[in-house]
């Protein structure tokens, strides 16, 4: 696509969500990486032509086959076994019984011809997919849109190209990109992505990070903002894109790519050394997967075991409830990537919000809280018991412990516990194998559950926290739809009280608990967390070495005093405001600030004093203001915490904000205390400022 639009191009910078870490630089490249405009015809077909339609999408689904088995293979040897086994999803769900007979049966039932029936079979399945509330299955939609344009492909002999004619050494930018289209960009050059839409669990996003490719997704309007040609800068560390920088960006971007070329060589090295502090306190790290490809990733950098296997995927990818030969074999794959590390396998949690196709459950008003999990599992004891024999049985040659989700009391888990001895029993009359002393744990994401932990110590042998849902719960959030989202933050003083609850009474009874969820994958948290008691996470592997790095990075008496102060705030912003200051302090490669009249066009807002509040800010429209707060002493000023909200991140606006307020310092002929270390950093950049720190201080920290 060219533009023919010759006026002069702006500077622009637009913000996005890092789903691939990186920086990135180059000429737009504007495509539908996606193939959203191939065009699907409807008509009828006679009775005589239907049989013809029938076998016209059987031999789609064997060309589809068999191209998805040469970009397999293509990319195992391009990337590796690993990144292969992503495409081991799309080839199940093509063989998929239900989608082949829902396409038959339109094209049987309602004389459809077969494009139109697969447009809307698989328009139905994403549907579903897309209500589910985690979104790592929620993203796997993007598997089923991709195996259907690659089936419509076929249908139509369009020889469509999977991957469109790129540029060497540019910046794609599309409303959507595939998995099967990431996977050919090894060798293309491609120096960056920026995409409207996608996920960080998505399949194409994972394999953007094996490749390397520095990407952006939910960048709204890129395609509209962005012109073909425009040079960009993909800042996938602090998510944002400029588009036609002026020279000073660009010279501040050679000296962040320097370091983070630095960086990323030390993360390599990283793989196969001990998880510990730097003052030597042992964490353990494990991983979070959903499929064999998640363990082969985790495998690769050396994680100490999965922390959470989810066997939602499992279910999810057949038309009828997977055996107890077929679980086993599921399971036994997995676990063999792992060996001799510990694999924990969480049963079954469905209920209306992740629903089964064939297993039909009454509709919920709200289904997050509903009929799910071990409570769904308890009133299907046959379920329950199939899938319990397949872990024990598994546990007879592989380390494997069994987790059970959304646990509420005592009732309830002994409940469930009774279950695991029954299915012991059977296995030991039958004479098979199994380890009699297999760890039994229960997840901590209800409040109930937070609150009676105490007990249920005594019942357990692991905790693993849900922080996702316990975060919902507490908050009566929801983190996925609606206004409620917003109110959806783990850094709600109420959440940080009760994981400082959590880890404290687990370490006091002896009983080993684990972190997983958002907080746990993102090493802003890490400092905090360890300074909370948590010893033991469960991440994705595609942060794992991020999150081992933040570790090794942490002093323990420096993460207590951190989480010491936190606990004294009860306000979220400045709970927040600290530990973005001690992120700031800490983090490896930070991306440059900017301000004054070379920054970024329009991101300059003007900064207020508010002497009532005793704080200097500055806010854009309806967006929560940044800002910096101060506390006077005397003669002294304490400068506290420096916060910008995250729409507003990446503009300059932190350092307008110090600006102004040591500018105004000056005039009052104050003596500045800077607490906050942001405003240190700022001082030792502008000695010109230094003049008015408090030596009695004797250092700006």
């Amino acid at each position: 696509m060219s533009s023919t639009d010759n006026t002069q191009p702006a500077p622009l910078m637009i913000v996005g969500e890092v789903a691939s870490s990186g920086l990135a630089r180059g000429p737009a490249m504007l495509c539908d990486c996606a193939r959203t405009q191939t065009a699907v015809p409807l008509r009828q077909v006679s009775a005589a032509e239907v049989q013809a339609e029938v076998e016209r999408f059987d031999a789609a689904v064997l060309a589809a086959e068999g191209k998805l088995r040469e970009v397999q293979e293509s990319v195992r040897r391009t990337l590796g076994k690993d990144e292969a086994e992503i495409f081991e999803a799309q080839v199940l769900l093509l063989r998929d019984v239900q989608l082949r007979d829902a396409v038959r049966a339109l094209c049987l039932e309602k004389r459809m011809n077969v494009e139109a029936a697969v447009e809307e079979v698989i328009k139905q399945l994403m549907d579903l997919f897309g209500r589910l509330e985690d979104p790592y299955f929620r993203e796997r939609a993007t598997d089923l849109y991709d195996v259907g344009r690659r089936l419509l492909d076929h249908l139509a002999e369009s020889g469509l190209p999977d991957v469109p004619v790129v540029h060497e050494g540019c910046v794609i930018v599309t409303s959507e990109i595939l998995a099967s289209v990431v996977a050919r960009l090894e060798g293309q050059g491609v120096r960056g992505l920026i995409v409207e839409k996608g996920g960080l669990t998505a399949h194409a996003t994972i394999l953007a990070r094996s490749l390397g490719i520095p990407t952006l997704v939910q960048v709204p309007e890129a395609t509209a903002k962005i012109r073909a040609g425009d040079l960009v800068i993909v800042d996938a560390l602090a998510g944002r894109a400029f588009i036609n920088p002026q020279a000073d960006i660009l010279r501040k971007y050679d000296q962040v790519d320097d370091n983070l070329k630095a960086h990323q060589g030390v993360l390599k090295g990283l793989i196969g050394l001990p998880t510990v502090t730097h003052d030597g306190v042992e964490i353990k790290l494990c991983a979070n997967i959903g499929q064999t490809a998640d363990a082969l990733a985790a495998a690769n950098v050396k994680a100490d075991g999965v922390g959470l296997y989810r066997t939602e995927f499992v279910f999810l990818v057949q038309d009828h409830f997977p055996s107890e030969d077929e679980q086993y074999q599921f399971y036994r794959a997995t676990a063999e990537h792992l060996q001799p590390a510990e694999t924990v396998i969480r049963v079954l949690d469905v209920g209306s919000d992740k629903p089964l196709s064939y297993f039909p459950l009454p509709r919920e008003a709200n289904p997050a809280m509903g009929f799910r999990g071990i409570r769904l599992l308890l009133a299907h004891p046959t379920l329950l018991h199939t899938q319990l024999r397949a872990i024990l049985r598994l546990s007879a040659s592989h380390p494997v412990a069994i987790l059970l989700p959304m646990i509420d009391g005592i009732d309830e888990l002994r409940a469930a516990k009774a279950a695991i001895e029954h299915a012991k029993e059977e296995l030991a009359a039958a004479g098979q194998s199994f380890d009699p002393l297999i760890p039994v744990g229960a997840m901590i994401e209800t409040p109930s559950a937070a609150i009676l932990i105490e007990h249920l110590a005594d019942e357990v042998d692991f905790f693993s926290v849900g922080s996702n849902d316990l975060v919902q719960f507490l908050l009566a959030a929801d983190r996925i739809r609606g206004e409620m989202k917003s109110t959806y933050d783990p850094l709600h003083p109420a959440v940080i009280q009760v994981l400082a609850k959590l880890a404290t009474v687990a370490r006091r009874k002896g009983t080993p608990i684990s972190l997983c969820g958002e907080i746990a994958s993102d090493p802003t948290y890490t400092n905090l967390l360890i300074g909370l008691g948590f010893r033991s996470f469960s991440v994705s592997p595609g942060r794992l070495l991020d999150i081992k790095h933040a570790i090794r990075s942490t002093d323990l008496q420096q993460a207590e005093k951190l989480a010491e102060q936190v606990l004294s705030v009860h306000s979220t912003r400045d709970i927040r405001a600290q530990v973005q200051d001690d992120w700031n302090r800490r983090r490896p490669v930070s991306s440059p600030e900017f301000n004054g009249p070379t920054g970024p066009v329009g991101t300059s807002l003007a900064v207020r004093h508010d002497v009532a509040r005793q704080r200097f800010e500055a806010q854009a429209g309806e967006s929560a203001p940044a800002f910096l707060s101060y506390r006077a002493e005397g003669e002294r000023v304490i400068l506290k915490h420096t916060f910008v909200p995250d729409a507003l991140r990446g503009q300059g606006i932190a350092a307008d904000l110090v600006r102004v307020a040591l500018e105004e310092a000056r005039q009052l002929h104050w003596k500045i205390v800077p607490r906050c270390a942001y405003v240190a950093g700022f001082i030792e950049r502008h000695p010109e400022f230094c003049d008015l720190v408090d030596r009695q201080e004797g250092n700006l920290d």
